[in-house]
């Protein structure tokens, strides 16, 4: 067989999964991870090489209906990953039936040029170990009826446990024209190790606070230091727009904020190969989800 490249869009909506399934096909964590919505807020590749393929698969924030600035970047950048692909993966909850959210979803998507007619769609009905048996037939027709796709065009996978994840690959690659590899065999994501560092701060975050501070929340790295011996200096800080939040991330005696950095220090010296020592401060900037100078600065906005 001849090897196979090609660029591959995850869609949908909010929290259905998307970079966990990324996650577990690039066999690296290269996207960030929570139970709440909205976790992923800009584009990012991850890449996926196989002697056989190799797919640069575009992961993309949620699409929802947008209530600060932030949020209209997020849906912006979703919106225009959806150019020059060979294929889109719309992901969805599969135990739970279309919503006008996906409704609206399914236009973009065929309003893009990627319909069921098309041949570059392909449905993937993630977290189906929550779909209960009785709802199985009546919830695979109606994605389909509502995106068109065929027999051979949808996937039910468990992404948290890598069920039929290798088969949801072995489908789309199948569908990838013949090419040689866009990147090196060793390239993971095109994202930089700072950029990364940031965004596993921000999980934790995301994993560790409830309410509104997760969403109210972004991280700057403000130093990056190589020391002698090969360890890396980190200093970053976490942005907050209300002096409440602040005290919520710093906790008690500083507990919360030392278990956060103790955390995101792991993930990135595993990212790194190397020791890393992490510093992280906590300041309040009120309102910069709706600043664009404070969107630009964390990579969020162009």
């Amino acid at each position: 067989m001849e090897h196979r490249y090609g660029m591959v869009a995850l869609v949908g909506k909010p929290n259905v999964g998307k970079s966990t399934l990324l996650n577990h096909m690039v066999g690296q964590k290269v996207a960030i991870t929570s139970n709440k919505k909205q976790t992923t807020r800009r584009r990012l590749l991850g890449i996926v090489t196989r002697p056989e393929f190799q797919v640069a698969f575009v992961d993309t924030p949620g699409i929802h209906e947008p209530h600060t600035r932030l949020g209209k970047a997020m849906v912006e950048s979703a919106r225009g990953s959806l150019a020059d692909l060979d294929l889109v993966v719309y992901v969805v909850n599969a135990s739970q039936k279309p919503d006008e959210d996906e409704r609206r979803i399914a236009r973009t998507i065929r309003e893009s040029g990627y319909g069921g007619s098309s041949g570059k769609l392909i449905l993937c009905m993630n977290k189906m170990d929550l779909l209960k048996a009785e709802f199985v037939v009546q919830h695979v027709e109606a994605y389909r009826d509502l995106l068109g796709v065929g027999d051979e065009d949808y996937m039910l996978t468990t992404a948290t446990k890598g069920d039929n994840v290798e088969k949801l690959l072995s489908m789309l690659v199948a569908r990838l024209p013949e090419g040689p590899p866009a990147w090196d065999e060793d390239a993971l994501t095109d994202q930089s190790s700072r950029f990364m560092a940031a965004e596993f701060v921000r999980e934790k975050v995301m994993q560790r606070t409830k309410q509104e501070v997760p969403y109210a929340t972004g991280v700057l790295v403000d130093d990056w230091i190589e020391e002698p011996g090969g360890r890396v200096k980190i200093n970053a800080t976490i942005v907050v727009e209300r002096v409440g939040q602040r005290a919520i991330l710093i906790g008690k005696k500083g507990a919360m904020l030392k278990t956060i950095g103790t955390e995101a220090r792991l993930d990135i010296e595993r990212l790194l190969e190397r020791p890393v020592y992490l510093e992280l401060f906590v300041k309040v900037r009120e309102d910069w989800r709706q600043n664009p100078t404070a969107l630009r600065e964390m990579e969020y906005m162009e």
